[in-house]
């Protein structure tokens, strides 16, 4: 098992003199940018819902549009926020009129994974991403970065010229004690499947099972915290860029920490997918999009 370094990440670099040349001519974004990623959007939802003009909303957030928008990473990071208007939605789309606001989200942005990134990963030098935040109807409710709004071409939340990171020593401390408990499990769980990989007897074979599985399990949860705590810096509660989670998972990708548990969290998803496939002949889906989709097919009948 492989495990990269940290990411580079823009979170911590000094703010630009400039906005991202390549996007925008002074501070007003270029045509062909905008004009491209509404025409993406537009074109993929139009194939799957209906009157995507009265319920979908588009911003372009987050530090690819404000003035920490340089760092080492290749390609460019350029994040796409989709706010919906849920009344609207199902007026416009019965069929989902059975699910919550966070079921819609959580159908638009499977969607956006499996059928939409595979196009965008590498469009015009960037990893253009699209995604619902169920909270962000008004895209100001989560305190992005920054926030351009493609739908009437105008800036919804400034950038500010002057952001950067927070300095703080205790925050710091957290930082380094998730290393070091990532690196743990990575150990063990790579010390277990390596016994896995050369047990000769059943009894060695659990053994090495049940060691591998609490460790991905520890990291599989670790992930979770780290990640799921991150959205609460970008909620009404939260303070946005300088809140402790959003840099609690700024720095973990710098440290290395994301990587490491994403590594294990993959490992364990191909055994279970492998696992599935073997019983059942076909990867079987979470139990949550199991309920979504049911609730959706009741409606189409």
């Amino acid at each position: 098992m492989t495990i990269s370094g940290g990411n580079p990440t823009s979170y911590f670099s000094a703010p630009s003199s400039t906005l991202d040349p390549k996007l925008f001519e002074g501070r007003a974004i270029k045509s062909w940018a905008r004009t491209g990623i509404l025409s993406i959007l537009g074109d993929f939802l139009s194939l799957r819902y209906r009157h995507q003009d009265l319920w979908a909303h588009a911003w372009l957030a987050g530090s690819g549009v404000s003035y920490q928008w340089e760092s080492a990473r290749e390609p460019g990071d350029l994040d796409c926020l989709v706010g919906v208007n849920y009344v609207q939605f199902r007026k416009a789309n019965p069929t989902f009129a059975g699910l919550t606001d966070k079921e819609i989200a959580e159908q638009l942005n499977e969607e956006f994974r499996d059928e939409l990134y595979g196009q965008t990963e590498h469009w015009n030098g960037y990893e253009l991403t699209f995604y619902v935040n169920p909270g962000a109807s008004d895209i100001r409710t989560i305190k992005p970065y920054a926030a351009y709004d493609l739908k009437y071409n105008e800036w919804t939340v400034y950038p500010d010229p002057q952001q950067s990171a927070p300095t703080n020593q205790e925050w710091e401390s957290v930082v380094a004690a998730d290393k070091s408990k990532a690196d743990q499990a990575s150990i063990r769980f790579t010390g277990a499947l390596n016994d896995l990989q050369i047990a000769h007897n059943d009894a060695l074979r659990r053994n090495a099972e049940a060691k591998m599985w609490a460790a991905g399990q520890q990291a599989l949860a670790m992930y979770q915290e780290i990640h799921t705590n991150r959205s609460m810096a970008f909620s009404p509660q939260g303070s946005g860029y300088g809140d402790f989670h959003n840099y609690r998972w700024q720095a973990a990708k710098r440290e290395g920490t994301i990587n490491t548990l994403r590594t294990i969290r993959e490992h364990l998803k191909n055994i279970s997918s492998a696992s599935a496939s073997s019983t059942y002949g076909v990867d079987l889906p979470s139990a949550d999009v199991l309920v979504r989709r049911a609730a959706i097919y009741r409606n189409t009948l």
